[in-house]
């Protein structure tokens, strides 16, 4: 059985409070009283869901992850492509820009136990590996962690501009930066 309603919608009442706080402001601008002020409820109740702000933020974390990390892997198991990355990546790329306001929120907050552009690395480095560990020249982590450092600069990029962009577009970006710094336009 699911949870009661009233918790449902408490904790999204709390959750868009502080999505729409951080919007607004830096994370360490917020107090737990703007947050109960925006979201319409008391401390008592605030308390029975989060031991504070940074698990609030966590918490927000967790689910936005979860939720892209199961439809990343619903999208590889239904790919036309299976030996490629596009597929599992355009399912990512999908749901940040779907969750932009959010991903943009968590990005730039800095607390223990939240590195919300770590997290993106970690899954854009676990595609890679997936698709390429095993195959070709070079180091494989060595290239994922330099395959998700780009990507990631990217989303950032893409995701602050609110263009819609896809698989194929990063790579064709990432070609042309391969060309020009290896010299051959």
């Amino acid at each position: 059985m699911g949870e009661d309603l009233r918790v449902v919608k408490t904790k999204r009442a709390v959750e868009g409070a502080m999505e729409k706080l951080l919007a607004e402001r830096p994370f360490d601008a917020i107090t737990v009283q703007a947050i109960l002020d925006e979201a319409l409820v008391n401390r008592k109740t605030f308390y029975s869901h989060y031991r504070d702000k940074y698990d609030l933020v966590r918490k927000m974390a967790d689910g936005f992850f979860a939720d892209i990390a199961a439809l990343v892997e619903a999208r590889k198991r239904y790919d036309v492509v299976p030996d490629s990355p596009f597929g599992a990546m355009d399912a990512l790329y999908g749901s940040l820009l779907a969750k932009r306001r959010l991903a943009l929120a968590l990005w730039d907050v800095k607390c223990e136990g939240l590195d919300f552009s770590g997290e993106l690395a970690s899954i854009v480095d676990g595609a890679y590996l997936s698709h390429f560990g095993k195959a070709g020249a070079g180091d494989p982590v060595l290239q994922a962690k330099l395959a998700s450092a780009m990507v990631v600069a990217m989303l950032h990029y893409r995701l602050e501009a609110g263009e819609p962009f896809t698989a194929a577009d990063i790579h064709a970006e990432l070609d042309v930066l391969h060309r020009r710094v290896s010299g051959s336009r």
